[in-house]
């Protein structure tokens, strides 16, 4: 295999042996990834830039580095990354401290390894032995800047209570915020929304007919035009306009799907979307957008005993990223930190990221807040499982659809879901036939324009 040139000649002036071979673990998640794998984060002070040799299977720990180093260090912006990397005519900035010539600190663990591997392309790895990497990074800062990636277990059936501790612990750690009996109201959060509650209400009413959805949506102006706007999308292909809520529950949209989104639209906005978060990040309606319309479209690739409602199941995908307003708006400053460890450790699931820096994930605050408000319990349990892959729980079919939904988005890049394989338990325990599952995917980025211009009036509010 032909080695990039810059590459090549660092390798020859250093006169360093080496291997050159296809990647071990194409797609797949940290904790899988070889242990001699390196990752490379260039980081940023008012000092100058730096790179930050470390295992691609553990954290970066920017507190670390600060304690180490007296540097106040963030991730440099991913555009100003790229510049860097296409400057030096590479698909990818590999571990090695001569390439960009920047200031180098390396993580104490990778001096212990026999080899060292590092990717150079999505298509190729190189591999070096012990001595000669340590001759490479001789001039190298050498310290402890890493955490293992946190164990979590599987949470219990019974989630609400512990995960009930563990928020509680957070809130005491890390803000002023007094514990109350009601945890909106220790976390102080806005009351819930009044047209929510009632949709909640009418959700439980199994004689409600589409008129009472109908006024019930049609008092509050703002939901009214969203859930409007929605059925008049091209992507629901409706001929005519719709002009009242009416039309769009009987014409297009249908009562399940519509009290589902009603009810979603409306705690959506009851938070505003951080402004702070991680560089990079796909937009948050988005996300949501296109993890509703995926699950949806799930449904009906699912055998039909294993299929959940589908108002449900879109209810579930717009509110799957709801504790990333509630970080946001209960830990300002903490969800600032969280984003830059979420920045330098690309590799990493946030959700590993989460539990290593507060104790709590999005998951575990978002679901009990939901489970708090009332709704339904299959949606509070496929929030908080969506990235457990081991759960089988009652509930575990939606979870399961999330955590796929999830990860195919993520192969088209229209969320920030990790780059990994979808474990073979999960396909078998939906029963999903992966070749119906990518033609949902399919059907769902076709209407990628549809879905972006959905987001961007529910950005708009």
């Amino acid at each position: 295999m032909t080695l990039p040139s810059r590459v090549q000649k660092v390798l020859d002036e250093w006169q360093i042996t080496y291997c050159v071979s296809q990647p071990s673990y194409p797609m797949s998640t940290a904790s899988q990834t070889e242990q001699t794998m390196t990752q490379l984060a260039i980081l940023e002070d008012s000092h100058g830039r730096v790179q930050v040799i470390h295992p691609a299977n553990r954290i970066l720990d920017l507190n670390k580095m600060f304690t180490e180093t007296a540097r106040e260090f963030t991730p440099v912006d991913k555009n100003k990354v790229d510049k860097i990397r296409q400057g030096l005519n590479l698909e990818a900035i590999p571990a090695l401290p001569q390439v960009t010539g920047f200031e180098t600190f390396v993580d104490q663990s990778l001096l212990e390894l026999d080899d060292i591997v590092m990717a150079l392309s999505k298509d190729q790895e190189l591999r070096i032995a012990k001595n000669d990497f340590q001759t490479l990074v001789s001039s190298a800062r050498v310290g402890e800047f890493c955490v293992d990636i946190p164990h979590v277990n599987l949470p219990p059936a019974q989630w609400q209570n512990s995960d009930r501790k563990d928020i509680h612990n957070a809130i005491e750690n890390f803000t002023q915020l007094r514990i109350n009996q009601r945890l909106e109201e220790t976390l102080d959060m806005p009351p819930m929304p009044e047209t929510a509650q009632k949709i909640i209400d009418l959700r439980m009413d199994s004689d409600a007919e589409t008129e009472e959805l109908a006024n019930l949506v049609g008092k509050d102006p703002g939901l009214s035009a969203q859930v409007i706007s929605w059925a008049n999308s091209p992507y629901y292909g409706v001929s005519g306009s719709i002009t009242n809520i009416h039309e769009a529950v009987i014409r297009v949209l249908g009562f399940d799907l519509v009290i589902n989104l009603a009810l979603g639209l409306s705690l959506g906005r009851a938070l505003s979307v951080p402004k702070d978060g991680p560089q990079g990040y796909i937009p948050f309606w988005q996300q949501s957008v296109y993890t509703a319309a995926l699950m949806a479209e799930l449904c009906r690739a699912l055998p039909v005993d294993k299929r959940p409602s589908q108002g449900v199941a879109y209810l579930c995908g717009l509110l799957h990223n709801f504790g990333y307003l509630i970080l946001g708006h209960v830990f300002p400053p903490h969800f600032s930190m969280i984003n830059r460890h979420i920045e330098a450790n690309p590799s990493i699931n946030r959700y590993f990221i989460e539990q290593h820096l507060m104790g709590i994930t999005r998951e575990q605050i978002s679901s009990s807040l939901l489970n708090q408000w009332n709704l339904p319990i299959d949606v509070c349990c496929a929030i908080r499982y969506q990235n457990e892959p081991d759960y089988k729980g009652e509930y575990h079919i939606l979870s399961a659809m999330l955590y796929v939904s999830a990860r195919l988005l993520r192969q088209e890049q229209v969320n920030d879901a990790p780059l990994e394989a979808i474990p073979q338990a999960i396909i078998d325990c939906l029963g999903l036939d992966m070749i119906k599952a990518e033609a949902a995917l399919e059907k769902v980025m076709e209407a990628k324009d549809d879905l972006q211009e959905m987001a961007r009036q529910l950005h708009q509010g």
